[in-house]
């Protein structure tokens, strides 16, 4: 079976099991175990020092249910910003918006896309998260960002939808949250990896007490 075969017959796996999903009976919205607003401003030598609210109408759009914008600073004067956002519920359009399209709206171009591999406290393998270099005129980003799918870490936007879907037939959940971590390019882009891959590792073990499994 040639790999375009797989895709094709992927692709109509996945719509024929969301046309499935759509009529089954919705269920209930799986609430959080502890809302972001409590979530640590020390991790490690990083601190919290702004967080931001969106504007009601942006939050309305999204249809997240909890949300959290942080800017965290290390003590090499280094700054990273934690974006995570929970949907209790992705049935009826309440999709996750992904990285990869929110980016360039807001005008940032990708240069570099990845995943890399980080082991973390708490999972018995490493973690797989995207990493994606971005740019706005003469400024630099780096982007790891991943979805988490009660308890799972899953990198891609296809697979993450794999997962809904599955979850949505065994366990009739399709809860789910994004996370993703932020920082200018400091010194070389290799440097601000090993910076965001600090921080991924001491934010993982936390996520589990305000995330359902």
């Amino acid at each position: 079976m040639t790999r375009r075969s797989r895709v094709i017959i992927s692709v109509a796996l996945l719509l024929g099991a969301f046309g499935v999903l759509h009529f089954r009976s919705v269920g209930e919205g799986v609430q959080m175990r502890r809302s972001f607003d409590q979530f640590p401003t020390g991790l490690g030598t990083w601190k919290g020092r702004d967080d931001i609210s969106f504007e009601p109408d942006i939050v309305k759009m999204l249809k997240m249910s909890d949300y959290l914008m942080r800017r965290y600073e290390n003590s090499n004067g280094h700054s990273a910003w934690l974006y995570m956002a929970y949907w209790p519920s992705q049935r009826r359009g309440n999709d996750i918006h992904s990285p990869k399209n929110c980016l360039p709206g807001g005008g940032w171009e990708p240069v570099e896309a990845s995943r890399v591999q980080i082991a973390v406290p708490g999972s018995p393998t490493p973690i797989t998260v995207n990493r994606y270099l971005v740019q706005k005129d003469r400024q630099m980003q780096l982007v790891m960002y991943w979805f988490q799918a009660q308890g799972t870490v899953v990198a891609g936007e296809f697979e993450a939808k794999i997962q809904m879907v599955r979850s949505a037939f065994l366990r009739n959940r399709t809860d789910g949250a994004i996370v993703r971590i932020s920082s200018p390019v400091y010194g070389s882009v290799s440097e601000t990896t090993a910076e965001l891959t600090e921080y991924v590792r001491l934010l993982y073990p936390l996520l589990g007490e305000y995330l359902p499994r």
